[in-house]
């Protein structure tokens, strides 16, 4: 089962994507996954090595009829701010991004957005005025990188560690487990943190690599779905991204 399958989002699609742990695979695997032309931005940062990753890469300042219609030359477009002096790309600015959706939803245009930064940390526990879901999002996935269970818990391993303590009960040094991360998870301090209501609330188990780790994962699944989520996605995006186990409520 691919990303897209997994998730089955309603077209055009309106997803968020937040959390640690392969993000920016996620964006754009489903950016050339999902039917149609697809929007990818950001309301935080991506790195100049990424901008590659869909057909066109656009700096956004302001939105005219001419610019949009060179967003719709190709299947996948990728729309940021400036570059920055860190080499990076910043978010298109509210209003510019405001503008970007009502275009989206004008011409039935998918739109992606990676909705918070973990500094490439496998795990992320927001911090207070994260994570910066936009309210318009219908899907909102929140991704863990399994490859963390299992290592010491410190700012190598989790982002924002005074949050993690906060939610798990952990001192620096412990080690990281399933409990905890389900805890981070299903905490409204942690993975389902400002989430809209009304969307579809996925966790996606990324950097599982191993049959013995899916199933231990995929064995309390419901309990994540006892907590707000509507599925549980569990695999290796990179490895094997057509080798996703899903787990729902229906």
């Amino acid at each position: 089962m691919r990303l897209y399958e997994a998730i089955d989002p309603q077209l055009p699609a309106r997803i968020a994507i937040v959390g640690g742990g392969g993000k920016t695979t996620t964006l754009f695997q489903l950016a050339r996954q999902l039917p149609g032309k697809v929007w990818v931005s950001t309301t935080t940062h991506l790195g100049t090595d990424q901008l590659t990753e869909t057909d066109k890469h656009f700096i956004v300042n302001e939105v005219t009829e001419e610019s949009i219609n060179d967003w719709l030359q190709q299947k996948t477009t990728l729309l940021t701010g400036d570059f920055t002096e860190d080499d990076r790309v910043k978010g298109p600015s509210p209003e510019v991004m405001a503008q970007i959706k009502m275009a989206a939803d004008e011409r039935g245009i998918s739109l992606l957005i990676e909705a918070d930064g973990s500094k490439s940390r496998p795990l992320k526990a927001p911090g207070e005025n994260e994570p910066a879901t936009p309210a318009w999002a219908e899907t909102v996935i929140t991704i863990v990188g399994s490859s963390v269970l299992g290592k010491r818990f410190d700012d190598s391993t989790v982002h924002r560690v005074d949050p993690y303590m906060k939610i798990t009960g952990s001192k620096l040094g412990d080690e990281i487990t399933l409990d905890n991360v389900i805890q981070v998870l299903s905490s409204p301090l942690g993975g389902l943190k400002n989430s809209p209501v009304t969307a579809q609330k996925i966790a996606l188990f990324n950097q599982a690599d191993t049959t013995e780790m899916r199933k231990r994962i995929g064995e309390r699944a419901p309990e994540l779905l006892a907590a707000g989520y509507d599925r549980v996605v569990i695999g290796a995006l990179k490895k094997a991204p057509d080798e996703l186990d899903c787990y729902s409520r229906d």
